[in-house]
């Protein structure tokens, strides 16, 4: 409710919560859609999404080349109801049988969208979710290819538990988003059997958006700083970052895996002339001698998953997927990292942490110009406990979403902490940073280890495939080297 008001005072408008309807359009609005007169819910029918794509397919394409036919969505019940509408209005009440993306249509009351600055509607849910608003120009297509996803405008609204207030900006292709529309589209991720959303006034606005709701298109960057640790440095990005570092940078040198571990045990051999008793622990999936009580057992503490969907939102959507069982993943911008975690349990508690360094493997060829084009890569702490086979650029588990976009929030109760805990130039074939300080911040006792987004910059990018734990070449896989000094 606090989101409503906060709403309705941005355009000018006071409302008694007691007697008026939260949702109701103000000046400036064009209604859509507002469900109150009797049978409007016939204006709408269920569509299937994936019959739709199998025709589009077939233009032009050979039959051995089409995508595999999906079987369609179960279909939504669709009903003007009243529960939970401000003031007894009505809404369109929608209810699932299950499914992953079942999707209604209707046709737009207005074409040209052109004028009006932003999209906004209100829903009631009984939990946290995702519901999507789509609006199909007569240009638009449905499918999966990047063309095809630049050519629709979709909003992925997170719904919490209660009636949400939705606000979307309009998209910066106005002249082709939102030109000629011809049918508005809802469709639910993954509802459970008997679940049912209400939908009411869908409308769009001549008022900008004066905050946004999550997951939509234009993404808001948090307000504040990074701090970088280790250092009394702060910034506002990784680009920025980049910069600072950037008079600094020496040309990258193409290393082998077995070049990096020899540079990494040299460094160990010095820090033992102070350190007599420091330890080396090599943390690589499969690979033994981590422990000195067990020294024949095989590390098995590694987690990582990418993200293999990029924006535009419509892109991302016919596309988010699970990429934790993947033996390589791209880690690229801030809304397309890569999740990885390791398990620093084998470190004994208190232990003095010497030195460390994180290693990965690239997946694929290095660019022509890697030698001389300035990067930098980056770690940042997430504080939600994601799961590798689960995670995705909205959920960090299973029906647990993020607060934005790929954990795109950070600082206070965000998905990420406002900390950079590595950071340092790509490198050729093996790409290794400085890990210590990550290393100790884990190890403190106070931050819960739920690993990191590993993510560059795009002023100086470098379009990172890595390989994952599941890499069949043992080497490949990622390592942290960890020098440490047990505490008696």
């Amino acid at each position: 409710m606090t989101r409503s008001i906060s709403f309705l005072r941005s355009i000018g408008t006071t409302l008694l919560l007691s007697g008026l309807a939260a949702g109701m359009a103000a000046a400036g609005d064009r209604v859509l859609f507002d469900f109150q007169e009797p049978g409007c819910e016939k204006a709408w029918s269920n569509i299937d999404i994936y019959a739709l794509r199998q025709a589009e397919a077939k233009a032009g394409q050979p039959a051995a080349t089409l995508p595999a036919a999906l079987p369609a969505e179960p279909p939504v019940k669709i009903e003007q109801g009243e529960r939970s509408a401000a003031g007894g209005r009505h809404a369109l009440k929608l209810t699932f049988a299950g499914g992953r993306l079942p999707t209604v249509s209707a046709k737009s009351p207005l074409e040209n969208w052109l004028p009006y600055k932003s999209f906004r509607a209100e829903a009631t849910a009984s939990r946290t979710c995702l519901l999507v608003f789509r609006a199909m120009a007569r240009t638009s297509r449905y499918g999966t290819a990047y063309a095809d996803g630049c050519s629709r405008w979709e909003f992925a609204a997170r719904l919490e538990a209660g009636r949400n207030t939705l606000v979307a900006p309009a998209p910066p292709d106005t002249e082709r988003l939102w030109k000629d529309v011809h049918t508005v589209q809802i469709y639910m991720y993954r509802p459970k059997e008997g679940e049912a959303v209400f939908v009411h006034n869908i409308r769009l606005s001549t008022e900008r958006a004066p905050a946004a709701s999550p997951f939509n298109t234009a993404l808001l960057v948090p307000p504040g700083k990074y701090k970088v640790s280790g250092t009394d440095m702060e910034v506002k990005d990784v680009d920025e970052l980049a910069d600072k570092r950037k008079s600094q940078r020496a040309e990258p040198q193409d290393k082998t895996v077995e070049q990096v571990e020899t540079d990494i045990r040299a460094q160990y051999d010095r820090l033992k002339k102070e350190h007599p008793k420091a330890v080396l622990a090599m943390l690589r999936d499969g690979q033994p001698g981590y422990d000195p009580a067990h020294p024949d057992k095989p590390f098995a503490g590694w987690q990582d998953a990418g993200t293999p969907s990029h924006l535009p939102m419509a892109l991302t959507l016919a596309n988010f997927s699970n990429s934790g069982r993947s033996e390589r993943i791209e880690t690229c911008f801030r809304n397309r990292p890569g999740f990885l975690r390791v398990d620093l349990s084998s470190i004994p508690r208190g232990a003095g942490i010497l030195g460390a360094r994180l290693i990965v493997v690239r997946a694929a060829d290095l660019g022509d110009q890697w030698k001389t084009k300035p990067t930098m890569f980056v770690v940042e702490p997430c504080n939600r406990p994601w799961r590798e086979y689960e995670v995705n650029v909205f959920e960090y588990s299973a029906e647990k979403f993020w607060k934005d976009y790929a954990a795109l929030s950070w600082g206070g109760d965000g998905d990420c902490a406002a900390l950079l805990l590595a950071h340092g130039p790509s490198g050729g074939r093996t790409c290794s940073w400085d890990f210590t300080q990550a290393v100790r911040y884990w190890i403190d006792g106070e931050h819960v280890n739920n690993g990191f987004i590993l993510y560059g910059a795009p002023k100086y990018i470098d379009y990172l495939n890595i390989h994952t734990r599941e890499c069949h070449d043992l080497k490949n896989r990622p390592c942290l080297a960890v020098m440490y000094e047990p505490r008696d």
